[in-house]
């Protein structure tokens, strides 16, 4: 099956007073279609910019970034690209612009001209997609963090996109509406087999998705499968990143409790882990 993202040996600087600053430095690495990846590295690690670079929010000066097939530095192909390839930011408000929930969803298939009946059923079938339905006349600033950002991802889905991408778009919101912002995600990906790539500094986010790259000083540091790569503490420590909050307190305990399991990740193991050593 073929990447639906691929970085070819990318390179890309920010222009500063000083010269210029590398971002991003030789990167490589592949996203399946169906597939939830979440890449992780601390402030100026180069993820953000990472994200940018799958959709043509900046192109290579080095390399090539494929999305769907399609190589990002091709003018002409922008437009398609951006359909397929979506992006949600951090602060929701800044993509929130309708006077109702339902009007600022349509708007992006409106403006790709979808037919009436059509663009109905996509807004009503995003909105349920996340939860939001029941809330689709109601004015936007009145809702939580993590509902503006549900509709915003569902502004997303109605342009029938075949990746989401989630640059920190949890970083501003407490923790309910992380939650809820998480459990839309995955069911979008799990049922409907939509392909996310999450940037996120939370580790107990990352710990969720199929496969973690962890980015450092530009360059993949670690790729793998939650459990393998939060089993490298030395190199996480080189990232500056740290454990999930449940590995985190496994291991703490595992000095009084040397039983206790290795490649615990998540709340309910770590909780079956204590009671179990406990018994």
């Amino acid at each position: 099956m073929n990447p639906i993202i691929e970085f070819q040996n990318v390179s890309y600087s920010y222009a500063t007073e000083d010269g210029a600053e590398s971002a991003v430095q030789g990167l490589c690495f592949a996203v399946s279609p169906g597939e939830f990846v979440a890449m992780v590295g601390r402030n100026g690690s180069g993820k953000s910019t990472a994200a940018k670079l799958c959709n043509g929010l900046l192109i290579p000066q080095e390399g090539r970034v494929l999305a769907a097939g399609m190589d990002t530095a091709n003018e002409n192909l922008l437009f398609e690209i951006r359909r397929r390839v979506g992006m949600v930011f951090q602060n929701p408000d800044n993509q929130i612009i309708a006077a109702t929930v339902e009007d600022d969803v349509a708007f992006g298939p409106e403006n790709l001209c979808v037919p009436q009946e059509e663009l109905r059923r996509r807004v009503d079938e995003s909105l349920r997609a996340v939860g939001m339905y029941e809330l689709r006349e109601a004015e936007p600033h009145k809702l939580s963090g993590g509902q503006k950002q549900r509709v915003a991802i569902a502004g997303v889905l109605a342009l029938h996109n075949d990746v989401i991408i989630l640059d920190e778009s949890t970083a501003m919101l407490d923790p309910r509406g992380r939650t809820e912002v998480m459990q839309s995600v995955r069911a979008l990906n799990r049922e409907r087999g939509l392909t996310v790539l999450l940037i996120t500094h939370f580790m107990e986010e990352a710990a969720q998705a199929d496969r973690v790259l962890v980015m450092h000083e530009g360059r993949l540091l670690a790729q793998g499968a939650p459990r393998d790569v939060f089993a490298q503490e030395e190199t996480l420590r080189t990232a500056g990143l740290s454990l999930p909050a449940p590995a985190g307190l496994a291991r703490l305990l595992r000095e009084d409790f040397p039983q206790l399991p290795r490649g615990i990740l998540t709340e309910e193991e770590c909780a079956a882990a204590i009671l179990e050593a406990f018994r």
